[in-house]
């Protein structure tokens, strides 16, 4: 912890050179509001459970008194006067039977308890995700922006030859100005790149709450290649068998589905509660109490008593009957918002394990499409310079280049995303409960 704090204040200050994922979500952990709101709200939960147990044992109370009259009074037809009296009470009460709320309401309690519990790792697991995200949105951009600017480069340097063969007559007007043409839009790109670049930083220097991020820590595809390589190779049988595990995990694990089933449970116990109040309460009191005059030297000691007390409910009874009828209602909703739920995370998983085979799926093709774009590349252009091709046939192959490029980027950051928001889904930080699946 200590680290992690100096770590911090060495980025406020002095900003960062490389900042890796593991540094970024330990400060993402550690300092994102909403992930400290649920935090805070789940200590309070803990502390409402421990005040729940707390009503099932007796409840003790001690009161007193002190009276001045203004004139002396005459006790009991005596020679005795008085003019200031004392008392003292000490009473125990200790609920028998409530119609069963406090039991009731102490399970209630320890459920409202576990639904914070899973309502803050929810928050925890959303604000990696968010973070993750980010942080290969930043890549991503950084990776299309140097592709940019070698695609600007390269276009000068063909635009550079393009002018020579022009002027030796060797190419047509329209051929130069169609490399022209290319270069300027290389040129827009190459801004509209560069904006997206910083606009994701900046997203993730205020989700980070830090002042300035120099660079970030390149993610190394050497480590995702046996992956890859699995799961480029895999079928429509062994996708349906990973979609089985991790559904049979994600039902279990994801908090959104934890915190349906313990809405429900509450509601059952509401219900119950609400049935409770047609039943009589019992309560069993103990109480002893202390006087004395002031012309007296010691207390009273009066005889303790102990009393139970038995209430019955007689009328009305209508507001019993409505309050059983509107936890019933209760209990369908929760049942039918389980069943919704259920089928949200089905539904997610299953198109979220989908995505992530296509990206991996296309990350093999892309590089594939690279490898090929790129020689035809090098050999229109060769062809371009003999003069053997048009300007037209160049610039398709260039295009055609360029875009495998950025097909390469985006695919595999676009992989990394896919796992994240898995893993969200599965209720899960542990990237290798994952990895142990699909590979």
């Amino acid at each position: 912890m200590k680290q992690l704090i100096i770590a911090i204040l060495l980025i406020l200050v002095f900003g960062l050179d490389a900042l890796n994922l593991q540094e970024a979500k330990d400060i993402a952990l550690n300092s994102n509001p909403d992930l400290l709101a649920a935090q805070e709200a789940n200590k309070a939960s803990k502390n409402s459970l421990w005040e729940a147990y707390l009503s099932i044992i007796p409840t003790a109370s001690l009161s007193g008194g002190y009276t001045r009259y203004d004139e002396e009074q005459i006790f009991q037809n005596t020679t005795n006067k008085y003019d200031v009296f004392y008392n003292y009470q000490f009473v125990v009460n200790q609920p028998i039977f409530n119609g069963g709320k406090v039991w009731l309401g102490a399970a209630m309690a320890k459920d409202t308890n576990k639904i914070s519990n899973e309502s803050y790792l929810s928050t925890r697991l959303k604000t990696i995700s968010s973070l993750e995200q980010k942080y290969y949105a930043v890549l991503k951009n950084q990776a299309l922006l140097e592709i940019a600017q070698k695609n600007l480069q390269t276009s000068k340097t063909n635009t550079e030859i393009a002018k020579v063969k022009f002027e030796a007559g060797s190419l047509s007007k329209a051929g130069y100005l169609q490399l022209q043409a290319e270069q300027a839009n290389k040129e827009v790109s190459l801004i509209q790149m560069e904006m997206l670049y910083q606009t994701s930083l900046l997203d993730l220097t205020n989700f980070l709450g830090i002042d300035k991020i120099d660079k970030l820590e390149e993610i190394s595809r050497t480590d995702f290649q046996a992956e890859l390589e699995n799961l480029k190779k895999i079928d429509t049988i062994r996708i349906e068998h990973i979609v089985d595990e991790i559904m049979n995990i994600g039902l279990n694990q994801n908090p959104t589905m934890r915190i349906s089933r313990l809405s429900m449970q509450t509601s059952d116990k509401l219900l119950w509660m609400a049935g409770g109040n047609f039943l009589p309460s019992i309560n069993l009191q103990y109480s002893k109490s202390w006087m004395k005059y002031d012309f007296e030297n010691e207390y009273d000691d009066n005889v303790g008593q102990l009393g139970l007390n038995v209430s019955i409910p007689i009328f009305p009874l209508i507001d019993n009957g409505l309050e059983v009828a509107k936890a019933r209602h209760n209990l369908k909703q929760a049942k039918y918002n389980l069943d919704s739920a259920e089928n949200g995370i089905e539904l997610a998983i299953k198109s979220s394990v989908l995505n992530m085979v296509s990206t991996a799926k296309t990350i093999h093709s892309s590089q594939l499409s690279l490898e090929y774009s790129y020689e035809t590349y090098e050999q229109m252009k060769e062809r371009f310079a003999n003069g053997q091709i048009t300007a037209n046939e160049f610039l398709s192959s260039e295009i055609m280049y360029t875009s495998a490029q950025n097909q390469v980027a985006i695919s595999f950051y676009d992989y990394l995303s896919a796992k994240s928001s898995l893993l969200q889904l599965m209720g899960t930080e542990d990237v290798e409960q994952l990895n142990k699946i699909i590979k």
